[in-house]
């Protein structure tokens, strides 16, 4: 099957629509952060709260859009995905981490919020885009994710700066949510797990969020490695959705 046809078997108004939706929800939240700050400061509400307000745009749509083409959308990745403990270890692994590197429990409940945070986002990544696009490349769908992930951001990196800053920090990123895209892409072709997505995603952020967060990430690495092998190994099937 030729490029073109794979491009043909692709709903583009699904990916359109999730698109339109994701942004119509987040981009309102994301001005309030960044544009008009003092006002999003002085909101005496929890900061967790304040992020899923822009997080959950993605997960928003991603769960309206599952619905309105719940007979044409093919559904690969899902909780459960070929296993659903497995999963549910490679996600935890990086909150145990933490808690080992600091020595104090309670970064284990960064595994809750992070938890409800990042599946704002990865439930539409991954959980309908990453499905919706019929791209015969993997190269290719993974640049496109890329692009209109880091393009979803906003006012994240283009408020401060000049014109050609913007630019820059903006490839910059596409480049590294494009890569990361194209890792996750890969690691979930055989274990169909959002759990995946979301402890890489998670990792991310807590290299440059926490104090020694690169070094919980490092310690993870070698675990993810042997979780993923052992897992692609296994007999299990994958479970219909």
């Amino acid at each position: 099957m030729t490029n073109l046809e794979f491009m043909k078997k692709t709903n583009w108004k699904s990916v359109a629509l999730y698109y339109f939706i994701a942004c119509l929800w987040s981009w309102p939240f994301f001005w309030w952060r960044d544009i008009n700050s003092e006002s999003w400061k002085a909101l005496s509400i929890p900061n967790f709260l304040k992020t899923w307000s822009y997080m959950w745009g993605p997960g928003i749509s991603a769960l309206i859009c599952l619905y309105i083409f719940r007979k044409s959308h093919d559904h690969q990745i899902t909780f459960r995905g070929t296993s659903l403990w497995r999963g549910l270890l490679f996600m935890l692994t990086l909150p145990v981490a933490l808690a080992v590197v600091h020595l104090e429990p309670k970064y284990l409940a960064f595994g809750g919020l992070g938890f409800i945070s990042i599946l704002g986002e990865e439930l539409g990544w991954r959980g309908f885009l990453q499905d919706a696009l019929k791209l015969k490349s993997d190269y290719v769908k993974a640049i496109v994710i890329g692009i209109l992930w880091e393009l979803w951001h906003f006012t994240n990196r283009t408020v401060d700066g000049t014109l050609l800053n913007v630019i820059i920090r903006v490839s910059i990123f596409i480049a590294v949510l494009t890569v990361t895209s194209f890792v996750i892409l890969k690691l979930t072709k055989s274990t169909r797990s959002l759990f995946i997505p979301i402890a890489i995603h998670m990792a991310i952020d807590s290299a440059f969020e926490f104090d020694r967060g690169w070094q919980s990430v490092l310690l993870c690495i070698p675990v993810w490695a042997l979780l993923y092998m052992n897992w692609i190994k296994s007999k299990e099937l994958p479970v219909a959705t």
